[in-house]
């Protein structure tokens, strides 16, 4: 994160590590999916900004040591959507950076789209929201790492069982 910062990507300022936790610098806002889910109207807007987020952080080489996933260079969040996205008063910032690793950008906006395509609850708002953000992005070349993206997905242990089997069908829809 202070990597991130440091390089004017908006991510809270860490105050303090210990060994088991950080302390960061209390942002106020709703997320982004809060207010989209509120404003529908918007949906297309933040889609547009949750696409720069991702493309502005994907400019940053990731910090040496860092693990990877896969091959490439680049910071990769890996956990970038909507429900991850403050949007205080000085503008959008990025929380939850537990899975931060080095790779590929493309893998990245391909976990988001598993994410935004299978995760329960979030109905057609979330179909409208990721067709929007999808559209920022060459297809064909995510489609490439799709198949990856979701394999990175089923392996964590939050991922609920009706979950699996959406990424599974999302798979098979996407023929990869």
């Amino acid at each position: 994160m202070r990597h991130a910062r440091a390089r004017g990507y908006p991510v809270p300022e860490v105050l303090e590590l210990a060994e088991d936790a950080l302390v960061l610098e209390k942002v106020e806002g709703p997320t982004m999916w809060e207010v989209a889910s509120g404003q529908p109207s918007k949906v297309r807007e933040h889609a547009g900004l949750l696409a720069q987020l991702h493309q502005e952080l994907h400019e940053i080489d990731a910090p040496d040591g860092l693990p990877a996933v896969g091959h490439g260079g680049r910071l990769l969040h890996l956990d970038l959507h909507p429900a991850n996205v403050l949007l205080s008063r000085d503008g959008p910032v990025v929380v939850d950076w537990t899975n931060a690793r080095c790779g590929d950008p493309a893998f990245d906006v391909a976990l988001t789209w598993v994410i935004g395509a299978t995760s329960t609850g979030l109905g057609r708002l979330a179909d409208l929201f990721l067709r929007h953000f999808l559209s920022h992005f060459d297809r064909s070349e995510l489609r490439g790492v799709l198949r990856a993206a979701a394999k990175y997905r089923l392996i964590d242990p939050n991922v609920l069982d009706d979950e699996q089997q959406a990424i599974r069908d999302l798979v098979a829809v996407e023929g990869v």
